[in-house]
Parts: structure tokens; C-alpha cells; sequence
């Protein structure tokens, strides 16, 4: 069974964005496995993350389990921080897994995509509007890096809106 693989930078919607998307397709994708640094605005990000799944994914999709690893460094800034993150993504990844380059920095995500194709998986980003961006990254700020322990509906209003309605997810594919 295919899984979700996805690194995360400092915006955790994007994840949620992508997994929908692929949903829609593969009503058996309920693994998602979240790939970071060890950034404290990208431990903020998983935190808000979980609230996020907590509040308006698991509602709807109770079976999906979501996991993390948490690379020891704070950004790919040598070569031995690229190769112990590629050495790292590319045992996550199997043979017809998602991989998701939406979050991340660019050496992160041009690894797993490098890691993906090597391992036969399918890479995807999810682009929002700049508008939409902004929006978001701008409620991000504002929200405490802690995990809730229950969702009550204004906490649902909050987390949810940090999802997209007009996001677009697509395969990066050379035909």
C-alpha cells in the first residue's frame, strides 16, 4: 500500500492540501510520513500540523496515521547534511509511494525528488495562490506551538482554515 512521503518546512497546510488531492484517487493512502529539520519554526509547523489533522482530517478520515522524522540539523548546509538526508528519505520511500516537495527548503525537496525517482515513487507539489499564502503564513505566526488534546469547533474554524480551498496539486512528470 502506497504512502505519503513529505517534507515540511514552516507552512503545514501543504501536506493536508496534498493528501486530499491524492485521496480523491487512492481511497487506500491513510500513511503519512512527515519529514523535517530540526528548526523550532518547523517543529511549530508539525505541532500546528497535528491540530490541523486532528481538527479537520481525521473527521473525515479516522484511519490515516501521520508520523515524523526529525532530520538532527536545522537546514541542509553541507554535503554530509545532503547525504544523511537522502540516505534517510530514500529508505522511507518504496516503489510507487507520493512523495510531496511542497514544504521544505530546496535542497530538501530536490532530494526527495531525486530520492522518489530513484525508488520508483510519484513526486507531487501543491501550489496555493500568493494571496491565499499570505493569509495563511500570516495566522501561522500567531498560533502557539502546542498540540491540542481536543478539537472543539472554534479551535476547528481556526486549524481549518489553513487549508486551501483553492489549492492545486499536481505529479511532477516529463512525458
Amino acid at each position: 500500500m502506497a504512502k505519503l512521503v513529505a517534507t515540511l518546512g514552516t507552512s503545514p497546510g501543504g501536506i493536508v492540501e496534498t493528501f486530499l488531492h491524492l485521496r480523491e484517487s487512492d481511497s487506500s493512502l491513510n500513511d503519512i510520513v512527515v519529514i523535517t529539520t530540526s528548526d523550532p519554526s518547523t517543529r511549530k509547523a508539525y505541532d500546528i500540523l497535528l491540530n490541523i489533522f486532528q481538527c479537520c482530517v481525521k473527521v473525515n478520515y479516522p484511519q490515516v496515521m501521520l508520523s515524523k522524522i526529525e532530520m538532527p540539523f536545522q537546514d541542509i548546509t553541507s554535503s554530509e547534511d545532503l547525504e544523511e538526508f537522502y540516505n534517510k528519505i530514500k529508505g522511507v520511500i518504496n516503489e510507487g509511494d507520493y512523495v510531496d516537495i511542497t514544504g521544505g527548503r530546496k535542497a530538501m525537496s530536490a532530494v526527495a525528488a531525486m530520492a522518489a525517482a530513484k525508488k520508483g515513487a510519484r513526486v507531487f507539489t501543491t501550489i496555493i495562490p500568493q494571496s491565499d499564502y499570505t493569509i495563511i503564513n500570516n495566522k501561522v505566526k500567531e498560533l502557539e506551538d502546542k498540540v491540542i488534546e481536543k478539537c472543539d469547533e472554534a479551535l476547528k474554524g481556526i486549524y481549518c482554515s489553513l487549508i486551501s480551498k483553492n489549492a492545486r496539486t499536481i505529479e511532477l512528470t516529463i512525458r
